[in-house]
């Protein structure tokens, strides 16, 4: 049936007898060559919808702070604020690479490329001394034959590593060790863009302006030669070798030429792809929006959870599975906090504040750290005088407002809740 469909494009667009054409559109319909329409990232971020959409991504990602978290048996989680592992993830990895460039590049490698790499370094006791990224083009890995309990080989400049040294942050991967990045998923469409702009950029960067000099008369070659390259450097972009006027002589006159049908469909289709390259990514057309309008800050909220959250998510296992111990998994996590990229604005955040205290989900000390702000070293729950507390093992109802405590069923008051005689006097 494919084979079919092949042969009656071919037929359609007149392709009988080329043989290069053929293998090309065959090679298109079929999927069988789409390395050909590769381009290496340092080309794509030549895009700007692409390199908007990374650079956000990666930046926000990268500026979150990295919590660690201890949980005890009976599963209170309490922060760990001393742990030198803080330090290599928030601020300082030991490499020329701070700890905001090191992740951003990271993740900027695992989105263009589908992997992203660094070495955790470590001493003899097993403590983390260093976080270094590695570029992944300098990063080779070999699969092992097994496909059931995968094992690899990882070398990084000819030099192979253990793979609990390797720090990976891979996407639409089938191994955990290399992955496939958007460059490779839609080559064809960034190899598109890549040549508007290079069709954009050669007729702006020529030295000539698009049209016909009409004569009258006919032109010697050499007088000919001379009227093109004053014509070329009239629009050339070179100032200081520009002239600002060009006289044409009698008989002599210019007709500019209009936009061909090729150039303008170009123009229809350049917002047209920037759009499917956010889409991608899961932004909205509308994020990068200069003009003022209602739902900014919805579109935003929209886009964290889209295209940031999943990117975290990835992060938190990552860090998780190569920056703990085996004997640390059970006790320890790290995380990585999302609060600030989550807040709404003032007015929606006090409101959900007031809500919080009165309903007892929160203490104002508690408000004032979400909000960086010093506590006041208010210690006491607040509750109001007609609130009524039941403890459910007791089944025992305490009224604030006239401070008794009767037991459930039972027809009389029992006292207080510190009365345990029983004795109604």
């Amino acid at each position: 049936m494919l084979t079919e469909i092949i042969n009656s494009v071919k037929s359609f667009f007149g392709y009988k007898e080329n043989r290069s054409a053929e293998s090309d559109l065959e090679a298109i319909l079929t999927g069988k060559n789409y390395a050909s329409y590769f381009i290496n990232k340092n080309e794509a971020l030549n895009i700007p919808a692409l390199a908007t959409s990374v650079n956000f991504i990666a930046s926000t990602v990268a500026g979150l702070p990295v919590r660690l978290f201890e949980k005890d048996k009976d599963g209170v989680i309490t922060p760990v604020e001393k742990d030198p592992r803080l330090k290599i993830l928030n601020d300082d990895t030991g490499d020329l690479l701070d700890a905001n460039q090191a992740k951003r590049a990271i993740i900027c490698d695992m989105l263009l490329d589908g992997n992203g790499y660094a070495v955790v370094e470590r001493d003899n006791r097993n403590e983390t001394l260093g976080f270094f990224y590695v570029d992944s083009q300098y990063v080779t890995v070999i699969d092992g034959i097994d496909k059931i309990k995968k094992a690899v080989k990882i070398y990084i400049n000819g030099v192979e590593y253990p793979e609990y040294f390797v720090f990976r942050l891979v996407q639409n991967s089938a191994n955990g060790v290399t992955g496939t990045g958007v460059l490779k998923q839609n080559a064809l469409l960034f190899n598109t863009m890549l040549n508007a702009l290079k069709y954009e950029n050669t007729a702006v960067s020529g030295g000539t302006k698009r049209g016909f000099l009409k004569s009258k008369y006919r032109l010697e070659q050499d007088k000919l030669d001379q009227l093109k390259s004053a014509w070329r450097k009239l629009f050339s972009t070179d100032v200081n070798n520009s002239p600002d006027v060009m006289v044409l002589n009698e008989g002599i006159s210019f007709e500019p030429t209009a936009s061909t049908a090729t150039e303008n469909q170009l123009n229809e289709s350049k917002q047209t792809n920037s759009d499917l390259v956010y889409n991608l990514f899961g932004l909205s057309t509308n994020l990068f929006e200069t003009s003022s309008g209602t739902g900014g800050e919805e579109i935003y909220i929209n886009a964290v959870k889209t295209a940031i959250l999943p990117v975290v998510n990835a992060l938190n296992t990552a860090i998780n599975k190569f920056l703990l111990l085996e004997s640390e998994k059970d006790r320890l996590f790290f995380a990585i906090d999302v609060s600030e990229i989550l807040k709404s604005g003032v007015l929606e955040r006090y409101k959900g504040y007031e809500i919080a205290i009165k309903s007892g989900w929160l203490q104002v000390d508690e408000v004032r750290k979400l909000e960086n702000l010093p506590p006041l070293g208010l210690k006491f729950v607040k509750l109001g005088l007609g609130d009524v507390l039941y403890d459910p093992q007791t089944q025992q109802i305490y009224a604030v407002n006239t401070n008794t405590a009767t037991k459930l069923g039972s027809k009389g008051k029992e006292g207080t809740p510190d009365d345990t005689s029983g004795d109604p006097s």
